[in-house]
């Protein structure tokens, strides 16, 4: 048995050898395995829309065992930065950002909602322009690094405005609501998905007013195409209240998720699934199935997104859980080389193994030639001596069963050389 084995592995050595390195090979080629941990940029407002919606992103990775850092960011500005230092995986980054803080090193996995601009005033403020009114006005605009500031700054500049055609003062939410009120700014600049406390408390503040971009809300989009615009219906608000009065069209950047080129494969495939079961939703501004979206994007579609938007998931994690479908397609690239390698290997491993066995039989029988050609002026006591050597050594073969048969005909064959040496001697 053992001589079996031995024979198998000399023979099919090769076929394992040479598998094992082009197996080696391919490796190098197989996407990482995923990270243990993924990384989110976060707001300081646990209720703003980016904080809920990674808390739902953070539901989804937990599920299939994943652990999930939140990182504090200033605003969407902050978050790009923390995306090209390596700091975070993933990020919420309003439409618009990207465009002007640059886009190196990013790709998207597509919208996922919109996010209006609420530009308060105070009444009497509203010009024919809503954003020319604001000019040489105290307004609330937001910290440096938020998403805010650059749209409020980006809505200047569509009009021909420099940062400096108003007071901006970094203050926002409550503070920027408060500071309305009391008349330290004439307008206030809020970049919502939801009416948060500062917009209602504001929507139902007597002299204070929503700017209506309805008449030049074309103009907008074509002049900032990542701003599309949206309407708040009549009664939107509150039916009871009549709030607002009448319909009114806010410019909407749509927020998405933004990550570094280098976004582990599997995490934004798995990313996907939770972006679809997490946005497909009606809201205020958007119907159902409008998110996500691959539509409109400032930065490079990510291969798996895009994969996404084309065929939907892929079909192994559609039927498999995640972590078997993310091995199996980690390793299917090894594949190709493997079938490649084992199938001419397998056909010549018979050959090699049928002359591993044979060798040692026709080792046999040169020897035994050998013998034969220098007795033929006569047998002596060497030859004899030979062939009994000779006989021991076939005897001592150690082959698989199924060569028994070969041995016994070596033997015998020595055993008629002996015969036909001695007979002829002893007439």
């Amino acid at each position: 048995m053992w001589q079996a084995v031995k024979a198998f592995f000399r023979s099919w050595g090769l076929v394992i050898l040479a598998t094992i390195v082009g197996l080696a090979i391919a490796w190098r080629f197989v996407s990482p395995a995923p990270p243990e941990t993924v990384r989110f940029a976060v707001m300081s407002d646990p209720q703003s829309a980016y904080n809920l919606a990674v808390d739902e992103y953070a539901k989804g990775l937990e599920a299939e065992k994943f652990k999930v850092e939140r990182v504090p960011t200033q605003g969407s500005a902050d978050n790009v930065r923390l995306l090209r230092e390596g700091r975070v995986d993933l990020a919420l980054v309003q439409g618009g950002v990207p465009s002007a803080t640059g886009k190196d090193r990013l790709v998207s996995l597509g919208q996922v909602f919109f996010e209006p601009a609420w530009v308060f005033v105070r009444r009497g403020q509203q010009g024919g322009s809503p954003v020319q009114a604001l000019r040489g006005q105290a307004v609330a605009v937001g910290p440096e690094g938020s998403g805010t500031r650059l749209l409020a700054f980006g809505l200047l500049a569509a009009n021909g405005l420099g940062a400096d055609a108003i007071q901006a003062v970094p203050l926002v939410g409550e503070q920027a609501a408060d500071a309305l009120v009391n008349g330290q700014v004439q307008a206030a600049v809020f970049v919502a998905a939801r009416p948060a406390a500062a917009i209602n408390r504001l929507m139902r503040t007597e002299g204070i007013e929503l700017l209506n971009f309805g008449s030049r809300a074309d103009a907008y989009a074509i002049h900032l195409p990542y701003l599309t615009p949206v309407r708040l219906p009549n009664g939107g608000l509150s039916l009871a209240e009549d709030l607002p009065r009448g319909d009114v069209t806010l410019m909407a950047p749509a927020t998405s998720v933004l990550a570094r080129d280098d976004l582990n494969p599997q995490i934004a495939a798995l990313m996907m699934r939770i972006l679809r079961d997490t946005h497909k939703g009606r809201t205020l501004f958007s119907p159902e199935g409008r998110f996500p979206s691959g539509l409109n994007h400032e930065v490079p579609l990510q291969e798996d997104a895009a994969r996404f938007y084309e065929k939907g998931v892929s079909f192994l994690q559609t039927y498999l859980p995640f972590w078997v479908a993310v091995t199996v397609e980690r390793l299917w690239v090894l594949l190709i080389p493997l079938v490649t390698l084992l199938l001419p290997l397998m056909r010549i491993a018979p050959a090699i193994y049928t002359w591993q066995i044979e060798r040692q039989l026709w080792a046999i029988y040169d020897k035994v030639r050998k013998v034969d050609e220098e007795s033929e002026t006569g047998l002596s006591v060497r030859t004899i001596a030979q062939l009994d050597a000779l006989d021991q050594e076939a005897a001592k073969l150690k082959l698989p069963d199924s060569y028994a048969d070969r041995i016994y005909e070596l033997r015998r064959h020595i055993a008629w050389l002996r015969r036909r040496k001695v007979e002829p001697e002893a007439a």
